[in-house]
């Protein structure tokens, strides 16, 4: 029991100075998709000693753990069918585009997948047992990716603005004949809780965006009015109307304001599943930046949230190539087991 105790120190005490070192590298920048990578089995291995502990110390903590296991796979069929919810009520509401219906998609994948990749077992065969394993290390690796954006994108939402910020810049979403969106008008009044947030010299409030095909004039133009309706001082108001996509949201606005205001934070808000991207963008542009998220309707999410997911990672494609080399590996050597096997 002493020797089991001494062994549970010494691994809190190395997983408390993770901690230390994670929570370091997060206050000086948390716009490090590294960060996200970490976080995850750091938090997996911190669950696994704690509940190691616990069973050692609390009768039937054990079992209870144990129950948990055999009832996953009850979990991914809730999950499943929530997703699948889901994407019939985007469907509904927001019409049967592709990135409205990711996560009916992705509902579907998460029942049909077990039962392909299960015929594939039962065939036998050397490409069908392949097949399986790649379909099955593939499905991991893609889970892994969306659980680390997910818990880390929660994590990058806690960050507080702190210090004089040069401007609260809301990135722009489609309007509708000039009048703002529920979706838009969240961006828009976090923007402004960050604005009366902030004491001493007030910020510039910088709304950006440009005029799309289906749109009566330019965003900017639709938040800067809506700004002013609720108060914010026109003087005070920097509008950007010429970006298209977050990229030139963030370099023009930055322009903006620096001829402006040459030092400063720049606070940037948009929704809260864009947040975390928009945040690495910033970071990539080499701006002085944080990202904040206004509130989005909760049947959104899912699908944006997808979305967000695949964009990250076709924006890091190097980065998250290394974080599939492991996985590759282990794809390899199941692959040359089951070649020789048949």
């Amino acid at each position: 029991m002493m020797e089991d105790f001494g062994y549970n120190f010494i691994s809190l005490a190395l997983l408390a100075v993770l901690w230390v070192v994670f929570g370091a590298l997060y206050r000086r920048d948390p716009r490090r998709l590294v960060l996200a990578a970490a976080l995850l089995p750091l938090v997996l291995i911190t669950l696994s000693t704690l509940s190691e502990m616990l069973a050692a110390f609390i009768p039937g903590f054990g079992f209870l753990i144990t129950i948990l296991v055999v009832l996953t796979p009850l979990m991914l069929v809730v999950f499943g069918g929530a997703l699948i919810h889901n994407g019939i009520l985007m469907w509904r509401r927001e019409g049967a585009k592709l990135p409205n219906l990711l996560s009916l998609i992705a509902g579907i994948l998460v029942f049909a997948l077990p039962v392909a990749a299960l015929a594939l077992v039962v065939l036998g065969r050397w490409w069908s047992l392949s097949l399986a394993f790649i379909m099955f290390f593939v499905s991991v690796f893609s889970a892994s990716i969306f659980v680390m954006l997910l818990l880390y994108s929660w994590v990058h939402a806690r960050f507080q603005a702190k210090g004089q910020g040069a401007a609260v810049v809301v990135l722009g979403a489609r309007t509708i004949n000039g009048e703002v969106t529920p979706l838009l008008r969240g961006r828009l009044d976090k923007g402004i809780e960050l604005y009366g947030a902030q004491d001493g010299p007030k910020p510039l409030m910088v709304p950006t965006g440009g005029q799309g095909p289906d749109e009566i004039e330019p965003e900017a133009v639709s938040m800067g009015r809506y700004l002013a309706e609720q108060g914010i001082p026109r003087e005070q108001i920097l509008l950007e109307d010429r970006a298209k996509d977050t990229v030139e949201n963030l370099k023009f606005s930055n322009e903006l304001v620096r001829a402006r205001r040459a030092d400063g934070r720049l606070w940037l808000v948009t929704s809260d599943y864009h947040a975390l991207r928009a945040g690495l963008a910033s970071r990539a542009l080499g701006l002085d930046a944080r990202a904040f998220g206004g509130k989005t309707a909760a049947y959104y999410r899912p699908s944006a949230f997808l979305r967000e997911c695949v964009a990250i990672a076709r924006d890091h494609r190097k980065f998250m190539i290394i974080l599939a080399l492991p996985f590759a590996m282990m794809i390899i050597g199941a692959l040359l087991v089951a070649t020789s096997v048949g």
